[in-house]
Formats: C-alpha cells, structure tokens, sequence
C-alpha cells in the first residue's frame, strides 16, 4: 500500500512540474514575441491610423495641473521657495516621494537615450498599446516640429536622442501622478507628461507629448 501511495504522488509531483515549466516557457517566449514586434507595430500604426483627439478612461481625462495656478516666476535664494518656467510651471518636487522621484528620473533617463525595449517595459501590461502611440507621435512630432528625420536608435554606446532634461511640479490624486518633464536637445526641447500609478514603481499609464518648441 505505501509503495503504491509513494508512486501516486511521485507522478503528481512531475505532472505538476512539467505544467509549471511548460507555462513558464510560454509566458517568457510570448513576452520576447511582444518585445520584438514594438517597431513593426509603430509602423503599421502609422501607415493605417488617422489621428484624432485620444479618448481615455476618467483617471487620464482630468489634468490634475489645470486645478492650481503655475508659480511666479521666482529666485532661489530664499529658502522653500523654487524656481518656475512661466510656460512649464514650478520645479518644486518636493512633495514628491523619494521612490516616485527616482522612477520618474530613471524613466526620463531611458528616454533620454531613447531606449525603446526599457522604456516599453515600464507601462503597466494593460497600457502598453499607449507606449505605441507615444513612439509613433514622437517620430511624427519630430519631423513636422523640428524639420528633421527622426534620428533612429544608433550603434553608439553614447547615443541621447536629448541632451538632458528637468522635471516639474507633482499632481497626485489617488491612484495617478502626473509629472511634467522637458526635455532638451540642440533643436529645442520638448514637454511632456508621465502618467505613474501610484502603487507600483517605475509604471506607467501613458507619456504625453504636451508641446514642442523649435529653438529660433
């Protein structure tokens, strides 16, 4: 009886095994697919989309800065008061939370360097269709607002698609932060919004491209 028991569960223990490795394989070979095809994906887009103002759930609808008044512009010399861009907003991020704040940076650093497969893997699962969008608005935007080709991802281990960037006054509500960030390079810059959760480090909702400007 015992030697027949001991046979039951030593077949139910690689049954099980072989379950788990095998859906493990899956989820990691769908995830490379889906890494894979994000530039094929951007250029279908573009080639088949006609775009239109984006239609978002209630959470990314309300523009949380639109709810306070921008900062004058001020010194730096008295102490808890911050600087601000009258067309950009304060650049107190003080009320941000130190692991927010790290995200937000380590985000816009990817960015910076316009590294595709790292900045993808930041939004949240369910929002990645968004990362998509932003790419392909990006390379539009780039074309039509600066007068130059999109300058693709290089094989120098250098390579910045922007010089540097800063980020802006927080806006938290109970599930979403939107931070605004600009960024620079030698044309002009480019202002943003990062949507973040609230409850995950380093995840994202969407970027939105708020402005462009041309350097004169």
């Amino acid at each position: 009886m015992k030697k027949c028991l001991f046979s039951a569960l030593f077949l139910i223990s690689l049954l099980f095994n072989s379950c788990s490795d095998g859906a493990l394989d899956g989820s990691l070979a769908s995830e490379n697919s889906e890494l894979e095809t994000i530039k094929s994906r951007v250029a279908r887009i573009e080639k088949e989309t006609e775009w239109a103002d984006e239609l978002e759930k209630d959470r990314l609808f309300t523009d949380l800065t639109s709810q306070k008044e921008n900062s004058i512009i001020i010194t730096t010399d008295i102490e808890g008061l911050y600087p601000s861009f009258s067309d950009f907003g304060s650049l107190d991020i003080s009320s941000l939370e130190y692991k927010f704040q790290a995200s937000a940076e380590e985000i816009c650093n990817t960015l910076t360097s316009f590294n595709e497969e790292k900045l993808y893997s930041y939004f949240l699962s369910n929002y990645r269709f968004n990362y998509v969008f932003f790419a392909q608005e990006l390379r539009k935007g780039w074309k039509n607002e600066f007068g130059q080709k999109f300058p693709e991802l290089q094989a120098e281990k250098d390579f910045k698609l922007f010089d540097r960037f800063i980020l802006g006054q927080a806006f938290t509500s109970d599930n979403l932060i939107q931070i605004p960030a600009r960024f620079y390079c030698n044309m002009g810059f480019v202002d943003v919004t990062l949507y973040m959760s609230t409850t995950q480090e380093k995840s994202l909702y969407k970027i939105k491209i708020v402005r462009w400007e041309k350097n004169v």
